[in-house]
């Protein structure tokens, strides 16, 4: 946990160094009249913390993220995440594809924004070598932070919470993710 924490700390830190850089390259005099799409896309790539009843041979695993959304207003979008996470341990593996329409507020628009997240899912689960595999509705939350890079070109950092419901279980994990969007 306390790697998985300085892990944390050191991306934002990288991407807070990002900021001053992306604020020098901000200056685009280029303007071309025409009005942006509302489409944007994006990928990141992360750990996941397990948080509840998770095989204790799984003390982190990788994830990634590849979403498209469209912006509804200012603050507000709808986008869909593929987010495909892998855990292994002891010779056992277990990979979690997860798919999940999201609500996306961002609160103060341009600059550093932090945005909320929050929506429905569905995980398909796939252990090996046993061959199990199941599937099950799944519930998000998340929070992060948007940086501004250029126009139409934004870094990022968040941390979600998934709630897994099984037939007799629920599991908990926490993905964080760094990234990359882009307006289309």
């Amino acid at each position: 946990m306390k790697k998985t924490f300085l892990l944390a700390i050191g991306l934002l830190s990288l991407l807070m160094g990002l900021a001053p850089i992306a604020a020098a390259d901000n200056d685009d005099s280029s303007n071309t009249g025409s009005s942006p799409s509302p489409w944007y896309l994006g990928t990141g790539l992360g750990v996941d913390i397990p948080a509840q009843d998770w095989n204790p041979d799984f003390p982190i695993g990788g994830t990634a993220n590849l979403f498209s959304g469209c912006h509804l207003s200012p603050t507000f979008s709808l986008q869909l995440s593929v987010i495909p996470t892998f855990f292994t341990g002891n010779g056992l593996s277990v990979a979690d594809l997860r798919v999940s329409p999201e609500l996306r507020w961002m609160s103060f628009p341009g600059g550093v924004d932090p945005y909320f997240l929050l929506g429905p899912g569905f995980d398909f689960q796939f252990a090996s070598p046993s061959g199990y595999s199941t599937s099950s509705f799944a519930a998000l939350g998340g929070i992060g932070f948007q940086f501004d890079l250029r126009p139409g070109e934004h870094a990022f950092i968040e941390s979600r919470y998934y709630f897994l419901i099984y037939k007799n279980i629920t599991q908990e994990d926490v993905p964080i993710l760094v990234g990359l969007s882009e307006d289309l």
